[in-house]
């Protein structure tokens, strides 16, 4: 079985945990016992996390593993649906709008076609393709 474990994601989502709980990464690092260079190397992806790291992570910022890890997991489907719904609290009526019709495209272009692109291009690299056929469409619309 290959798993190709997206780093990047999971840095993400560490960065985002510790942002909303607002701490720093020297914070993190001295609750964590990890240095800040290395807590930056985790947020950005550039480095490999052993299980250790990640529960000790996921204590501190008060969070699951899974919520860490949810992009490499199948049943994650609650882990999105709070986290859209967090998304979707502060928005303009605009951003909404938006943001429902980019859904409509992506559901309409289905899920394949979305792995797969999501394997050959970054995260922002899919956003800012998906925002543009979705404002393009707005605007035909």
């Amino acid at each position: 079985m290959n798993l190709d474990i997206d780093y990047k994601a999971i840095g993400l989502r560490i960065k985002t945990a510790r942002t909303r709980k607002g701490l720093t990464q020297g914070n993190i690092a001295q609750l964590t016992g990890l240095s800040t260079p290395h807590i930056s190397n985790i947020e950005t992806g550039n480095t490999k996390l052993g299980l250790p790291t990640i529960i000790h992570l996921a204590n501190v910022l008060d969070v699951s593993v899974d919520e860490l890890l949810c992009d490499n997991i199948h049943r994650s489907e609650q882990i999105y649906c709070r986290e859209l719904s967090e998304l979707l609290q502060d928005c303009s009526v605009d951003e909404l709008h938006i943001i429902s019709e980019l859904a409509k495209v992506i559901k309409k272009a289905g899920i394949n076609s979305a792995k797969k692109a999501r394997k050959r291009r970054t995260k922002a690299e899919m956003a800012a393709a998906r925002a543009a056929e979705a404002a393009k469409e707005i605007s035909e619309a």
